[in-house]
């Protein structure tokens, strides 16, 4: 009898449908975000940049190939991928923490990016971040690149010293800016809801960090007139920033208290916070011109939310010294500062 032979084509849809099965079959054994949304990443380390301005090249490019890093877009997903790499080339291991961006029209799933320093007190945690995503059809370099490659250089830094008494972590947010913030809100109510907010000891915030007509500003822990509350030790944390600046002979001034960004959540939370800020758009005045160069009367940042804000819209000076103030923080706060029950240094208490 003459075996009857398969047509080429049936073996072909035959061999499709396989493969669609076992992709199918992989996804769905994939640890797929639930409850808290966290996801542990095994990430290849790559290459590793070792200073601020590094990254923000390395941003630039991603975004010369994907047109921006807006939740929710192929390049939010390479910035994180390339944030991701780095922290595996220098010894992290990072998490996901996914959440839903409702808006009028749509729902975005995106995420936050989480990694600490191994061997501290993990019943007392030091947070920094910044958000790493971007306005639509920006680069996005001066906001947030600047936070976010600044808080990276950090990390890279910390890796390389002795554990501290405290565990350091790190926070790469996402969806900034949509309103509410909820990228940090996400992580502070998830934390409310496991019991786990008494862990957090201080949260500092760095939101445009290297703008091109900047001045040095710290989040004004002496502001009671502000609507939003200042926990106790926020002014601890914002005299390790302004001991530094002093050391440097740097002027410095403040913004105010409740500066819209991350730390919002965790203020509201009752956990200390603090944060540097460079300049938006609003004009600098010709005593900050006086302080700290620049342009009286023009914009700290010309390009705020705009397509121009790219490579060209920073001062590298100004990330370098703020990601030295990062860093001097976080490693001085790694040491000394206390729960939030005491929330201070050295054993002082807030005036």
């Amino acid at each position: 009898m003459r075996r009857r032979r398969i047509p080429r084509t049936l073996l072909a849809i035959g061999a499709l449908g396989i493969v669609a099965l076992l992709t199918v079959l992989i996804l769905l054994a994939r640890d797929r975000p639930g409850g808290s949304g966290m996801r542990t990443e095994e990430v290849a380390p790559r290459a590793q940049v070792t200073s601020a301005y590094g990254h923000l090249e390395e941003f630039q490019a991603l975004a010369d190939e994907h047109g921006d890093r807006a939740a929710g877009t192929s390049g939010h997903e390479a910035a994180a991928e390339y944030v991701e790499g780095q922290l595996a080339s220098a010894g992290y291991e990072t998490t996901r923490q996914y959440f839903t961006v409702e808006t009028w029209d749509e729902e975005i799933e995106t995420f936050s990016i989480l990694a600490e320093t191994k061997g501290g007190n993990e019943d007392n945690v030091i947070m920094l971040g910044a958000h790493l995503d971007g306005v639509p059809g920006s680069p996005a370099i001066n906001d947030n690149a600047s936070g976010a490659a600044a808080l990276l250089e950090v990390a890279r830094r910390l890796a390389q010293e002795d554990a501290g008494e405290n565990t350091v972590r790190f926070a790469w947010w996402g969806a900034e800016e949509y309103r509410g913030f909820p990228g940090s809100s996400h992580y502070v109510e998830e934390l409310d809801e496991d019991d786990e907010l008494e862990t957090i000891a201080a949260y500092l915030n760095f939101d445009m960090v290297a703008s091109p007509n900047a001045v040095v500003a710290l989040y004004d822990a002496r502001d009671d007139d502000s609507r939003l509350n200042v926990p106790d030790g926020s002014l601890d944390l914002m005299e390790v920033f302004t001991d530094y600046f002093d050391s440097r002979d740097q002027p410095w001034i403040t913004t105010s208290w409740n500066y819209e960004s991350d730390q919002v959540a965790f203020a509201e939370a009752d956990i200390p916070v603090a944060g540097l800020f460079s300049g938006s758009n609003e004009r600098k005045s010709s005593r900050e011109a006086r302080l700290f160069g620049g342009e009286g009367g023009a914009p700290r940042d010309p390009n705020y939310h705009q397509p121009g804000d790219d490579l060209d819209n920073v001062d590298p000076d100004t990330l370098d010294l703020m990601t030295d103030a990062i860093a001097h923080a976080a490693t001085r706060l790694a040491q000394d500062f206390g729960t939030q029950d005491s929330g201070a240094l050295d054993g002082d208490t807030q005036d």
